[in-house]
């Protein structure tokens, strides 16, 4: 059996979700609608003839005309298809359980977020986690079609939950981005922190997990088997991408509002 014949023959017990009498997944049930969202710079040198802040290794700080400010990092896609428990990791992390892979300076990544006005936290409901929650932000994958058209959908679009049979709904991801303080092993009396997610290289993950820099807000995100790569929606592995990481604007805080709350019904 192929990897490819696997993966279906494992969704097919799945609870949730539906196959049509061909071999491949219902397009109306796991597809998704691309969002507006304006096309971003793909290129250091386009971003820095618009005046955005470059990265270390990758990436840049944007504000737009109308006063939105973020994050964009490029990357690159690795899976479309089979069970995941990242979202996004760093360069040498767990890629081979990932969506994709970022291409940036991790602890640029973080400050960057910081700059952005963004606060680091706790998942809200997480068990053993202290302090106030971390922000909720939005994350966008934007990439150009085979015709050159720019493409932005969701992260969560590009994730399929296979207990709900839909797409991973529309909920946003939480700033983590937990330090942890170490004893320096040349002087046990001195401490130094360390960025959780730089060791780990977890950027954006769908299981919870401690240190990570974005994690799912989603209760079930402690099981780690529920949370797939979707092929109706993702382009072809090596696919060069852009994630886009802001805070939601009103309206979509009132829908990761109502979706939340559907969702503890």
């Amino acid at each position: 059996m192929n990897i490819g014949t696997g993966f279906w023959v494992c969704l097919l017990f799945l609870p949730g979700v539906f196959f049509q009498e061909e071999p491949g997944l219902d397009e109306e049930k796991f597809g998704a609608d691309p969002v507006e969202e304006p096309a971003m710079p793909f290129t250091r040198e386009e971003a820095a003839d618009r005046g955005f802040v470059l990265l270390k290794k990758g990436g840049y700080v944007f504000e737009r005309e109308d006063g939105t400010e973020g994050v964009v990092v490029p990357g690159r896609i690795l899976l479309d298809n089979g069970v995941i428990e990242l979202f996004a990791c760093g360069v040498g992390g767990k890629e081979h359980e990932s969506v994709l892979r970022l291409e940036c300076d991790i602890h640029s990544l973080d400050s960057a977020l910081t700059l952005c006005g963004l606060k680091r936290g706790r998942i809200p409901g997480s068990r053993g986690q202290e302090g106030p929650d971390g922000e909720r932000l939005v994350a966008l994958v934007q990439w150009k079609n085979d015709e050159g058209k720019v493409v932005t959908h969701r992260a969560e679009d590009l994730v399929i939950h296979s207990g709900r049979g839909t797409p991973m709904p529309r909920v946003g991801w939480i700033y983590v981005g937990k330090w942890y303080e170490a004893i320096d092993p040349m002087n046990k009396k001195e401490t130094y922190k360390i960025l959780m997610a730089a060791a780990t290289r977890s950027l954006v993950t769908t299981w919870r997990n401690e240190p990570t820099l974005l994690g799912n807000p989603m209760p079930d995100a402690v099981d780690d088997s529920l949370y797939f790569a979707n092929p109706v929606v993702l382009p072809s592995p090596g696919k060069e991408v852009i994630m886009i990481l802001r805070a939601p604007t009103d309206g979509e805080r009132r829908e990761i509002a109502r979706v939340e709350g559907e969702w503890e019904k």
